[in-house]
């Protein structure tokens, strides 16, 4: 890691630390998760992802959230893994607003990514939102996506999700419909099916693909606040 990839972890702490007057500082939560998902027509081509995430409180309304990841894909055997931070103001009990900073190599190939984020529950739903800028040795890209999740009865919920990344040689796109359930205070499991698309040369090409995983989350509010952002956990397989 160098000199800017220090600086910009710094510069996304500083959104939670600066606003912040010293005081006491508490684990608020984290969650650990494993997934795996592959192509409908060729599980060859498949992914596994493992997911931590820490989250720390210096006051009622900032926060800094840790992120860590390691990715895997079957078929062409490239890994990637990801650091990240996100500074988080929550305006109250149902809106949190964030800046946040991921750094992901993928074997060798790094990316800077920067963006804001926010997240908001109303009764049954929760929705959350982001974009950002990916920089990387060949040039930028935008990266951005939204989800909205039901909350239902039996500890089942439904979450409808949708992430996009461009460049411009092209376009990659996942759509994603996700089945989960609370099986113990903390466990939750979940199944899920989509469609991922991919454009680049005039080439268009959309393949369905389906996933499974878990997540064990602790603390006051059962995991953190927002997810991770990445380009690796986009990709259902390769």
């Amino acid at each position: 890691m160098n000199f800017s990839q220090i600086s910009s972890l710094a510069l996304a702490a500083s959104f939670a630390l600066g606003a912040t007057t010293a005081g006491a500082v508490e684990v608020t939560g984290g969650s650990v998760g494993l997934s795996y998902s592959a192509f409908a027509e060729d599980t060859d081509f498949n992914h596994w992802g493992l997911e931590g995430a820490m989250e720390l409180g210096f006051s009622r309304d900032f926060s800094l959230q840790i992120d860590a990841a390691y990715h895997d894909f079957g078929f062409t055997d490239i890994d990637s893994t990801l650091l990240g931070l996100h500074g988080i103001y929550h305006l109250n009990d149902a809106t949190s607003f964030g800046a946040f900073y991921t750094f992901e190599d993928v074997e060798g190939d790094e990316a800077d990514i920067f963006g804001i984020e926010a997240g908001h529950e109303v009764r049954e739903w929760e929705f959350e939102g982001y974009i950002a800028n990916v920089a990387t040795d060949l040039g930028d890209a935008t990266l951005g996506g939204i989800k909205a999740r039901y909350e239902m009865q039996e500890g089942f919920g439904l979450t409808g999700s949708y992430d996009m990344a461009d460049d411009d040689t092209g376009d990659l796109s996942r759509f994603a419909i996700r089945l989960d359930r609370d099986v113990s205070v903390n466990t939750n499991l979940f199944l899920e099916v989509g469609s991922a698309k991919a454009e680049a040369g005039g080439v268009n090409v959309s393949e369905p693909f389906v996933g499974l995983g878990g997540e064990i989350a602790f603390g006051a509010d059962r995991g953190t606040t927002f997810d991770q952002r990445g380009l690796a956990r986009l990709i259902p397989g390769l």
